[in-house]
């Protein structure tokens, strides 16, 4: 993994630092988006096969299984994000599995109706077919003026990349064991790195799996009450929403998504 760039640039001043510092380097893994279409209101339109990673567009769904809907509404939910695993790469002390589609569904026709009122869906499965045959093609059943994809029909295509990172904006980042000696010399890095990050943009590292969440306005509260680990952290579309998925550990070990909590927050 590539050194973070507030190490590559760390003035000659905080050297002291490094070790410290490396020592507390995170792994996650970095979610790319890239647009490329929309889905039509009928469900057509999707330029991705059904067993790609994604956000928005069609699902891959076997023929034979209940279609996940909304629990409230009772219409068909929408799916928002699908990994196929084996495009992910894997990191140390984060057991996401090697292989299968790993699927979030949204209820509600807004991000705060699924949070809210516990509108969304997690699925695996653990195999993989690219036998057309196999899967649901059509998804006109889904009702898109009663979902999400109203005002967000967007098709984004996925890559990942293995990273490291402080999670210095975010509760993770609080927790340092400064040896006295380098204290004075923190204060000055704690300075220096919140300019730094203001200055470049790199705040919030965004969308991700694993890691810790962003700073937002009640992440903290939600992290000190939530039992669980961050799954996945998404900010969709450039937009001032972000969506947070958190799984206990010993749930993804044992590949249980049915417990999965769903947070959204606003910026």
């Amino acid at each position: 993994m590539e050194t973070p760039q507030f190490l590559r640039e760390l003035p000659a001043e905080f050297e002291p630092l490094r070790t410290l510092l490396e020592a507390k380097l995170k792994p996650y893994i970095k979610i790319h988006e890239t647009q490329v279409g929309r889905i039509n209101e009928d469900s057509t339109g999707d330029p991705l096969t059904l067993w790609q990673s994604k956000i928005g567009g069609n699902p891959y769904f076997p023929k034979g299984l209940d279609y996940p809907r909304d629990p409230v509404s009772g219409e068909p939910m929408i799916l928002f994000i699908q990994l196929n695993c084996a495009e992910v790469p894997q990191i140390e002390g984060f057991d996401l599995p090697k292989q299968g589609i790993l699927q979030a569904y949204l209820g509600g026709i807004q991000y705060a109706d699924a949070y809210a009122e516990k509108r969304y869906s997690m699925l695996y499965f653990p195999g993989v077919s690219e036998d057309i045959n196999d899967l649901v093609t059509d998804f006109s059943f889904i009702n898109a003026r009663e979902t999400l994809r109203w005002d967000y029909d967007e098709v984004c295509s996925l890559t990942f990349s293995a990273e490291r990172n402080l999670f210095w904006s975010s509760r993770y980042g609080e927790d340092f064991n400064i040896p006295e000696e380098l204290s004075e010399l923190f204060a000055e890095f704690s300075e220096w790195i919140d300019e730094y990050l203001y200055e470049n943009d790199s705040d919030k590292l965004g969308s991700k799996i694993a890691g810790h969440p962003d700073i937002h306005s009640t992440i903290n509260e939600i992290e000190d009450a939530e039992e669980g680990r961050l799954l996945l952290e998404l900010n969709p579309f450039e937009s001032d929403d972000w969506l947070f998925w958190f799984i206990l550990n010993e749930d993804l070990k044992k590949r249980d998504f049915s417990q999965v909590t769903f947070y959204h927050e606003s910026d």
